[in-house]
């Protein structure tokens, strides 16, 4: 009987290692996504300098 008391914190162990896991997985995948958002729109800030440069100024 003293061998299936463990199962209850093993399984709050894996439970808990399952969501610190995914919070970080979410964690770097936002990051990700918002470099690559933000890249885009530099080179979209970008092409609009050299577009607003190019102009003659009135």
């Amino acid at each position: 009987m003293e061998a299936l008391a463990i199962i209850p914190f093993l399984f709050m162990i894996i439970l808990y290692l399952g969501v610190l896991g995914f919070s970080i997985w979410f964690a770097v995948s936002l990051i990700k996504a918002q470099r690559e958002r933000n890249m885009v729109l530099k080179e979209i800030s970008n092409k609009l300098d050299f577009y607003n440069y190019g102009k003659k100024e009135e």
